[in-house]
C-alpha cells in the first residue's frame, strides 16, 4: 500500500525532480500505468508518484523512510514551505506571471558531497550523459542497496579509485577533478559541513579553491547541497530568462545577473533562480539576438524597477521562519 506524505499537495514532483538540480531519479511506469518516480537518496531506494495533488510514498513504507523523504523534498505539512516562498515570490511581477507556469518546484535536501561531485560532472555536458556517468560512479564504487540500486560513492572509495575506472564512467577530461575533490575531502582539508554555515561569499571563494570548480558549479553547489539559498546559478537558460524578461533583451554578465538577483530577492534568489530556469527552458525559445553580443558597463541598471524594502523585508522572514 502506498502511504500519503501530507503536506506534498503543494510541491510539482514532476516538475522539480526535471528541474536540474538531481540526476539520479528516472522513471517507470507503474502498476497502474502511471508514472513513478525511481531515486536513491542515501541508503534509501524511493518510489514515488503523484496523483493530482496528493503525493504518494509507495515504497519504502517505513516511519524513517517517510521521514527522511519528507525531509528530502522539503514538504513537512507544519513548514508550508512551498506556498510561503511562492507568496513571497509573486511580489515580484515577472515571477508571478511565471509561476502560472512552474508552481510547485522545491528545491531538494540533497547531500553536498554528491551535489558537488554531480555538477563538476556536469561542466559543459549534457543532462542524459551526466546520468550515465553518475550511474556508472554508483555501480563501480557504491555500496548496493539491493534492486540494482547502489549509493553514491564516499570521498575515501572515488579518493582512490584509478583513472582507468573513472574513464569507464564517461567522466572525460573531468576525472582527475573529481577525484582532486575526494581527496581533499578523505583527507580532511576541505569540510562541506563548514561551508554551510558560513557566509555565501566565503563559501563560494573555498569552493572556487578546487580543481575544475569555476563559478557555476560552485553556485549550484552552494543551492542544492548547502542550503545557500541567496545563491543564483547563472546558466545560458537563466540568462535568457533575465535578459528577455527583465531588460528587454540587452545583455548582462553572469555576473551582473547574479548581483540584481540577490538584491531583487534577497535569500530568496535561489528559488527564483529555479522558476526562471524551467520557464526558460519549456517557453523562452532561442533566437537571433541570443547570439554573443558586447556586455554593458558595470553599474548599467538597464531599467529594472528594484524591488521596495517592504519586498525584501518579506523574502528575508520567509527564509527564516522555513
Amino acid at each position: 500500500m502506498a502511504a500519503l506524505l501530507p503536506g506534498g499537495d503543494a510541491l510539482d514532483l514532476a516538475r522539480t525532480l526535471q528541474s536540474g538540480q538531481t540526476f539520479r531519479w528516472r522513471w517507470e511506469r507503474g502498476p497502474g500505468g502511471g508514472p513513478v518516480a525511481v531515486g536513491v537518496v542515501g541508503r534509501d531506494v524511493f518510489r514515488l508518484s503523484q496523483d493530482g495533488r496528493e503525493l504518494w510514498l509507495i515504497a519504502p513504507d517505513t516511519p524513517g523512510g517517510r521521514a527522511r523523504l519528507t525531509e528530502y523534498l522539503g514538504v513537512s505539512p507544519a513548514a508550508r514551505r512551498i506556498p510561503s516562498i511562492e507568496t513571497a515570490l509573486a511580489a515580484d511581477p515577472v515571477v508571478a506571471r511565471v509561476l502560472a507556469r512552474t508552481r510547485g518546484i522545491g528545491i531538494l535536501a540533497q547531500d553536498p558531497w554528491e551535489v558537488l561531485v554531480s555538477f563538476i560532472v556536469s561542466a559543459n555536458n549534457n543532462i542524459p550523459k551526466i546520468c550515465t556517468s553518475i550511474d556508472r560512479l554508483c555501480r563501480a564504487l557504491g555500496a548496493p542497496l539491493g534492486e540494482g540500486a547502489f549509493a553514491f560513492p564516499t570521498p575515501d572509495r572515488l579518493a582512490a579509485a584509478r583513472s582507468r575506472m573513472l574513464a569507464a564512467c564517461l567522466l572525460g577530461y573531468r576525472a582527475p577533478y573529481v577525484r582532486a575533490a575526494a581527496r581533499l575531502i578523505a583527507d580532511g582539508r576541505l569540510e562541506l559541513a563548514r561551508l554551510a554555515r558560513m557566509p555565501l561569499d566565503t563559501a563560494r571563494e573555498r569552493l572556487l579553491e578546487i580543481p575544475g570548480v569555476g563559478e557555476k558549479v560552485a553556485d549550484c553547489t552552494l543551492l542544492f547541497g548547502l542550503r545557500h539559498t541567496s545563491a543564483f546559478p547563472v546558466d545560458v537558460w537563466v540568462r535568457r530568462a533575465v535578459e528577455r524578461l527583465y531588460f528587454r533583451g540587452r545583455p548582462r554578465t553572469a555576473r551582473q545577473i547574479q548581483e540584481f538577483a540577490r538584491e531583487r530577492f534577497g535569500p530568496l534568489a535561489g528559488y527564483a533562480q529555479q522558476h526562471l530556469f524551467c520557464y526558460a527552458r519549456a517557453h523562452l525559445r532561442p533566437r537571433a539576438d541570443d547570439a554573443p553580443r558586447r556586455p554593458p558597463m558595470r553599474g548599467d541598471g538597464g531599467g529594472a524597477r528594484r524591488p521596495d524594502r517592504g519586498e525584501l523585508g518579506g523574502y528575508r522572514a520567509i527564509v527564516a521562519n522555513a
